[in-house]
């Protein structure tokens, strides 16, 4: 790998770590989720601010997610099988899906009121535009994508880490392990596993995102 745009890669990996907590930190603290049985079933915006932080946030790491993905595969020998770039091409779609769900969020930060607090939905009267309803859709759907995309790319990465040897090997475990709980995100029960799994994620891409910038991934890979 070269260096240089390796290095690169691995500080936008680092990025996508650090935009992607404060989007879930923000959206915990900013937002709840419908009440059971309500009329209108979007977010409960508790905190417009936060809630505009998060989407802002979430928006960012998908694109720095995509252009990681992009420079990991220019990093790439040209000589390298498909096989071995499929990864990144994975992981460009989960942080495209990633940054579609980001702007839906910024879409509906604008529009839906804000509550007067947890046990206020919304403002009595209030007449939700036709276009809310399928914009939180793609919110949804959009962000569960990303999340699937990216397991995809982990388990597509590991076999890669593994044939590259060396301590590679033990990240090629942590990869498929990980990839493998992320897919359960279409999975409502699967609750627990989706917090673990978000962590985990959220460890892997900084860990990964040092060993590049630290350049340990050339000797890695010796």
């Amino acid at each position: 790998m070269r260096i240089s745009t390796a290095r690169s890669a691995g500080l936008l990996l680092l990025l996508t770590a650090v935009a992607t907590a404060v989007s879930v930190m923000t959206r915990l603290s900013g937002s709840d989720e419908p009440l059971a049985g309500a009329a209108i079933q979007l977010p409960t915006i508790l905190d417009t601010r936060q809630y505009a932080v998060s989407a802002a946030a979430r928006l960012l790491s998908g694109f720095a997610l995509v252009a990681a993905a992009v420079l990991l595969r220019v990093s790439l020998r040209p000589s390298q099988p498909v096989a071995v770039q499929f990864p990144t091409i994975l992981l460009e779609l989960s942080g495209t899906a990633t940054a579609i769900s980001g702007a839906a969020m910024l879409a509906l930060a604008v529009e839906i009121p804000e509550a007067g607090g947890p046990s206020v939905v919304y403002p009595a009267g209030w007449d939700a535009p036709g276009w809310t309803s399928p914009i939180d859709g793609a919110r949804s759907i959009a962000g569960k994508a990303g999340f699937f995309l990216a397991g995809l790319g982990l388990i597509a990465l590991g076999p890669v880490q593994w044939r590259a040897g060396g301590p590679l090997r033990i990240m090629a475990v942590a990869s498929l392990i990980i990839g493998v709980a992320m897919l359960f995100i279409w999975v409502d029960a699967a609750t627990v596993v989706h917090r673990i799994s978000g962590i985990a994620f959220l460890i892997w891409l900084a860990v990964n995102g040092v060993w590049l910038t630290l350049g340990l991934m050339q000797s890695g890979r010796r």
